[in-house]
């Protein structure tokens, strides 16, 4: 009796709570210099996957993804109010990704820069 209720229980569970995939947490950073457009994607399935997100969020021809997140990584992009000078890191922590992200942007661009975006991947 018990390996029946056993069973059923498993049968239950699996058929309550089908697997699903988990996320591998990619993302890309893509930056048009010239235009001064950026694109952002988190938590995609693939590196690829996030690559091209990245270029599609930054909208224009002329975006290059300039850097990768991997899973449980943390990223920051900066750049001044003016100027093609950027700067980026990829850290495990967001406040260490962004003290290196604005000391990037710093070394380029001679002027203050400010952080536009950062976030972590799952």
């Amino acid at each position: 009796m018990r390996r029946r209720c056993a069973i059923f229980v498993a049968i239950a569970v699996t058929a309550l709570f089908p697997a699903v995939p988990a996320f591998a947490g990619y993302g890309a950073v893509a930056y048009d210099e010239n235009a001064r457009k950026p694109g952002y994607a988190w938590d995609e399935e693939s590196q690829k996957s996030a690559n091209e997100a990245a270029k599609r969020d930054c909208g224009s021809d002329a975006c290059k993804v300039r850097f990768g997140v991997g899973p449980k990584l943390c990223a920051a992009l900066a750049s001044p109010d003016a100027g093609p000078a950027w700067g980026g890191a990829v850290r495990k922590s967001v406040d260490a990704a962004k003290l290196a992200a604005l000391k990037n942007c710093q070394k380029h661009a001679g002027e203050k820069c400010v952080i536009r975006e950062s976030k972590c991947n799952k």
